[in-house]
């Protein structure tokens, strides 16, 4: 019999989880898909001929033994740096580090219907209208308004730069469903606008990883009877544009203030941000906010050379500085057969930025987020 390896199983759990995340998992026996159980009977087998392990009686006690888990409380094997992974939330939700891994391994799952089908289309709408700041507008969307409800959603979707991708954008949003609801109402994210999950004893919790390390606040409630509805983004655009863009567009922020010159997205996305200096010198940076650093290191595939800078950096949020982060990333690289690269966090850029330019009045205004604007 084939031995299937420890990583291998890790994979097809966290596709598992998606998959289970999209229905109601029954409280008693059940069939499940043939994925789904294949990798309960492993996780299964592993415990029962190791020590120190607990069997799960089911698909759904294994969730529960998995939510808010690191995999070394449930998988026995060799897991590497992967044995502080957390696949499943506290509120049974994948992580981000789980979506991480499906894109990584399949992308049929997801990845290819919103990266590559949504962000394709946006990019031949805004190239055909010969429109970059349309699609500066549309990321611009995504990141400031995750939730919208069907009056805003109007509102937005009627601005003139958000003409050529206005349908794609009806894609993108999807109508919140009831289990984010308590006493008749939603409570969106102080910290980055996305809908927030009923907890117990009458709290809320973001299923974002930014978010989770800090006091969950709520900046709005939203009646579900809201004529029209309450609408936010696809789960995988919260955590692969919204998340990590509200790191992008704070980092612009911190650099206009310093009296520098910031284009997001140039060239449609050939990197985040090229800042410019009083002296012509140009930075390239890309902002990436990847829970597991070997996925990253293994799929950054570098930077394109246009448009040209002088240096680039490949940034990535303080808070994820921790667990060897830089190392684990910079080992999947060279397991990957790819080139080595410095990669940097926003404390450290921030430093270059001010041994080379003193901070001073800001060059430019960044434009007011909102419909009247």
């Amino acid at each position: 019999m084939h031995e299937v390896s420890t990583q291998s199983v890790v994979a097809a759990l966290a596709t598992a989880i998606y998959e289970l995340s999209k229905q109601e998992v029954p409280e008693g026996p059940a069939a499940y898909d043939d994925d789904v159980q294949r990798v309960y009977n492993h996780v299964v087998l592993r415990t029962l001929i190791a020590d120190g392990y607990e069997t799960p009686g089911s698909v759904p006690g294994m969730l529960d033994m998995m939510a808010g888990q690191p995999l070394c409380k449930l998988l026995p094997g060799d897991l590497g740096d992967d044995e502080d992974a957390v696949l499943l939330s506290d509120a049974r939700r994948p992580t981000q580090e789980c979506m991480e891994r499906i894109v990584n391994t399949n992308r049929d799952v997801m990845g290819e219907k919103f990266e590559n089908a949504i962000m394709k289309r946006v990019f031949q709408a805004c190239q055909a209208a010969e429109s970059p700041e349309s699609y500066v507008a549309f990321r611009r969307l995504l990141i400031s308004e995750p939730t919208l409800t069907k009056k805003e959603m109007t509102a937005w979707f009627t601005e003139i730069d958000l003409q050529p991708v206005a349908e794609i954008l009806e894609a993108c949003y999807t109508t919140a469903p009831a289990s984010l609801c308590r006493d008749g109402r939603y409570a969106q994210c102080d910290g980055c606008g996305c809908l927030l999950r009923p907890a117990e004893r009458d709290e809320w919790q973001c299923d974002l990883d930014r978010c989770r390390g800090s006091r969950t606040r709520v900046r709005r409630y939203l009646d579900a009877d809201t004529p029209g509805g309450v609408h936010h983004l696809e789960f995988p655009l919260r955590v692969f544009v919204t998340g990590p863009g509200i790191f992008e567009v704070g980092l612009e922020r911190k650099l206009r203030k310093r009296g520098l010159k910031v284009l997001m997205w140039p060239a449609y996305d050939a990197y985040d941000l090229l800042i410019t200096f009083p002296d012509g010198t140009r930075w390239a940076i890309d902002v990436k906010d990847y829970a597991h650093p070997g996925i990253l290191g293994a799929r950054f595939p570098g930077f394109r050379s246009n448009p040209p800078a002088d240096k680039k950096f490949l940034v990535v949020p303080d808070y994820r500085n921790k667990k060897r982060y830089r190392l684990r990333f910079g080992n999947a690289r060279k397991n990957a057969g790819k080139s080595s690269m410095a990669l940097t966090f926003e404390k450290e850029l921030l430093q270059e930025v001010d041994k080379k330019h003193v901070p001073g009045p800001a060059n430019g205004q960044i434009r007011k987020e909102g419909p009247d604007a």
